[in-house]
């Protein structure tokens, strides 16, 4: 189940999706949410705001990667003397998690640490 909505992607964009969108995003927010859900994030019910922000801020990063962009690390665009390099976090065209998504996230992840209580193995 995706742990964000069509409209949470919209308003991350500031805009309706196209109908080509919609299509894709159904998609891309399964995936964006199978990625937070296999960093074992625990989330409390009902989830929080959080989270949906940053599994629609996914979608939204892979929705303005220009088209035919999968594979690629940066494009470059000269106007005379004018140059103008954009370079993206993931070449693979899907979601990525950012530094500041992953940030947003950290206080749902389970520190490491377990309780155990002790008992004496001498004989009373």
């Amino acid at each position: 189940m995706a742990l964000a909505t069509v409209e949470d992607v919209e308003a991350r964009l500031g805009r309706s999706l196209t109908t080509a969108e919609t299509s894709r995003v159904h998609g891309l927010l399964d995936e964006a949410s199978a990625l937070v859900e296999g960093e074992g994030y625990v989330f409390p019910d009902p989830q929080p705001a959080a989270v949906a922000i940053v599994v629609s801020r996914m979608v939204a990063r892979a929705l303005r990667a220009p088209e035919g962009a999968e594979g690629l690390e940066s494009t470059q665009v000269s106007a005379g003397s004018f140059q103008m390099t954009r370079n993206f976090t993931d070449s693979s065209g899907g979601v990525w998690l950012s530094k500041s998504d992953l940030q947003i996230l950290r206080r749902f992840k389970p520190s490491g640490g377990v309780s155990m209580g002790l008992v004496s193995e001498r004989s009373p």
